[in-house]
């Protein structure tokens, strides 16, 4: 697990968006799995293993939480003209499961408290086997018992995790490393 830390305006999210493919950079080049990569879009990361969680979180409160993990990649059945709800709730309980996370696959994401939403991100972000998750500031709109309980599920995930992290005590006491981003400007 990795912190990014620095003041705001500092480029922590522009270089989380740059790793995943939703700004293109202007310079410099990404190494992932030991070789230079290009990362053309967010499909495209996802394709190679990088799912991100974005800052402002994006729920449909009034769909179930598995259609919002699965929310626009539905198992299929019939050919593929029909949704496969079968699988999609026993596959998303399966994976909440995985995660400790105690939530009904059928529940409103609605029905959630804005953390419980962050954990859902998460699953939702794992779904496709991520060797990469991108964390852009989980923690931030977070009370301290939440951040705790986030940063110790981010610690049992199998995959390598970058998170941009303003607190930190968390910071030192969940990540194996701390990257300081500072603001350069030519004045």
């Amino acid at each position: 697990v990795h912190a990014l830390m620095g003041e705001n305006g500092a480029g922590k999210s522009t270089l989380m968006k740059c790793l995943f493919g939703v700004y293109k950079m202007d310079a410099g080049e990404v190494i992932y799995k030991g070789e230079p990569v290009h990362i053309a879009n967010p499909f495209d990361a996802l394709q190679k293993g990088i799912a991100m969680v974005h800052q402002e979180l994006q729920p449909i409160p009034e769909r179930s939480i598995a259609e919002n993990i699965y929310c626009g990649r539905y198992p299929r059945k019939m050919g593929g003209i029909m949704v496969d709800h079968d699988k999609m709730y026993k596959d998303t309980k399966a994976l909440l499961d995985g995660l400790g996370l105690d939530f009904d696959p059928k529940a409103k994401l609605g029905t959630l408290s804005v953390s419980q939403m962050q954990l859902v991100e998460i699953a939702k972000a794992l779904l496709e086997e991520s060797k990469l998750l991108i964390l852009d500031e989980p923690t931030n709109h977070l009370d301290i018992t939440h951040q705790i309980m986030l940063m110790e599920l981010v610690k049992t995930l199998d995959v390598t995790v970058i998170s941009a992290i303003h607190d930190l005590n968390i910071a030192a006491a969940y990540c194996d490393r701390i990257y300081i981003c500072l603001l350069y400007t030519s004045d």
